[in-house]
């Protein structure tokens, strides 16, 4: 298993590419007023997984020059990344960029004292999924390994605390994320 994305991925499955139902949805929310580069920062936030420009300009309703402009730009402000070199050219969004955004916000509407008390019970939760597993990491557990194979509910109930564990996971580095920020902020001269 490799990094878990926290977030809503509603009609984003596992390989990160949306369904037809899931763009036709996108696009009936999008009214008249929304303007290329608000579709394409929409898009860019679920780009999971590597994706072309010209897929981006499909499901934005644009031309690949606008939709590579736009990328392009978003690319400077660390929103999305190119991957690659070559053609064609393929952008995902920047992880780094999401976790320190949402790190951020926790620093700006949580007290010291919360984030350190939210961060505690994510790490009992995490301490007690080790225990649990007797592993010291949500990659190493094997739900095949673990349960029948033919236990749908117990192999599913295994899946569910993986993902809730890696959830935890990434949690607590955003928690710690936001306790880094908010004592770079108090020792910063005023």
């Amino acid at each position: 298993m490799g990094e878990h994305d926290t977030g809503s991925d509603v009609g984003i499955p596992s390989d990160g590419m949306p369904s037809d139902e899931a763009v036709r949805q996108e696009r009936e929310q999008w009214n008249e007023d929304k303007t290329v580069k608000e579709r394409i920062y929409e898009t860019a936030l679920t780009l999971r997984e590597p994706t072309s420009v010209s897929a981006v300009a499909d499901r934005t309703e644009c031309t690949p020059e606008s939709a590579r402009r736009h990328l392009l730009w978003f690319a400077e402000m660390g929103i999305v990344e190119p991957v690659g070199e070559g053609r064609p050219a393929q952008f995902q969004r920047n992880r780094a960029y999401f976790r320190w955004k949402r790190a951020n916000e926790a620093r700006r509407t949580h007290s010291s004292d919360e984030l350190a008390t939210r961060l505690e019970t994510l790490l009992d939760r995490d301490r007690a999924y080790q225990d649990k597993y007797d592993m010291s990491d949500p990659a190493q557990v094997s739900a095949f390994d673990i349960a029948d194979p033919d236990d749908h509910d117990a192999l599913e109930a295994i899946w569910t605390d993986v993902n809730d564990w890696l959830t935890v996971r990434e949690e607590q580095r955003v928690l710690e994320h936001a306790q880094r920020l908010q004592r770079e902020q108090q020792s910063a001269p005023a």
